[in-house]
């Protein structure tokens, strides 16, 4: 019964396999620190609406000794600045438009953190995909591994069957 051996191409096989594999994961790493840098650019959104929030409070809070003209000045800056963070139309800043004020800020908040959501969930998929590509790369170093000793032991079974 003649021995059948792996072609000799067969660690060369498993390294370009383990090229493919190793380019694979370097993409889903690449996605998964992308998404990690979304969700901090979302966090950064919500603390900043957070503060445009806190602003809104300190100017209406304020209490208004003069005339309403100083408050006036500073309602359409203040608008401005919300409205580039919100995506509805902001009404003026007054007392009686507070709420509509922080059901758009909350709105805007909530919208984020559905964003964090999201890019966290999809980092938990490329966990994974990564550790079945890991425990695939092994798998494959594994054989080449194999198939190296095995050609080693072949060449000093030949070497040593020629000795007298």
């Amino acid at each position: 019964m003649a021995l059948r051996l792996p072609p000799a191409w067969a660690i060369v096989m498993s390294s370009l396999v383990l090229d493919k594999i190793e380019a694979e994961k370097a993409e889903y790493n690449d996605r998964k620190y992308g998404n990690v840098y979304s969700i901090q650019l979302a966090w950064n959104t919500i603390e900043t609406l957070e503060r445009k929030r806190e602003a809104i409070l300190i100017h209406l809070d304020k209490p208004s000794t003069e005339t309403a003209q100083p408050a006036t000045i500073l309602d359409e800056p203040l608008r401005g600045q919300l409205r580039s963070w919100v995506s509805d139309e902001v009404p003026a800043i007054s007392l009686a438009n507070l709420p509509k004020l922080m059901m758009l800020i909350n709105s805007a908040q909530e919208a984020q953190r559905a964003r964090i959501d999201d890019y966290y969930l999809d980092n938990l998929t490329l966990v994974e995909l990564i550790q079945r590509l890991d425990e695939k790369m092994a798998f494959y170093k594994n054989i080449a591994l194999f198939l190296q000793v095995f050609g080693l032991a072949l060449i000093l079974a030949r070497d040593l069957a020629r000795r007298p």
